[in-house]
């Protein structure tokens, strides 16, 4: 049997310790600006159709609330411009029933 003259080594790295080597690749860099305008380039068209048929839909609801009023009140403006026009057109005499001679 041979008997080792070799002291024995009092170190013995643990589990826990790690060792990097210059070599390795470190972590890329998290660019949140570049990741959010990704995902907004990718995502915009989606949004912008979304937008889109809200929009159609809120206004055709408030033309639905709103066009009686405004028939009657579009009605009521013809009603006194053709009166205005008809009184415009007669000579005062006619409307009022009197003629001048």
């Amino acid at each position: 049997m041979t008997v080792t003259t070799k002291p024995t080594v009092r170190f013995v790295p643990t589990l826990t310790e790690v060792v990097r080597s210059s070599d390795e690749p470190t972590a890329p860099v998290f660019d949140h600006k570049a990741l959010v305008e990704q995902v907004l380039q990718v995502l915009k068209p989606r949004l912008e159709q979304q937008l889109r048929t809200s929009l159609y839909a809120l206004a055709d609801e408030h033309l639905c609330k709103v066009g009686p009023q405004l028939e009657l009140d579009i009605g009521i403006a013809v009603n006194a411009a053709v009166a205005q026009a008809l009184t415009q057109r007669i000579p005062l005499r006619f409307v009022e029933g009197t003629s001048k001679h």
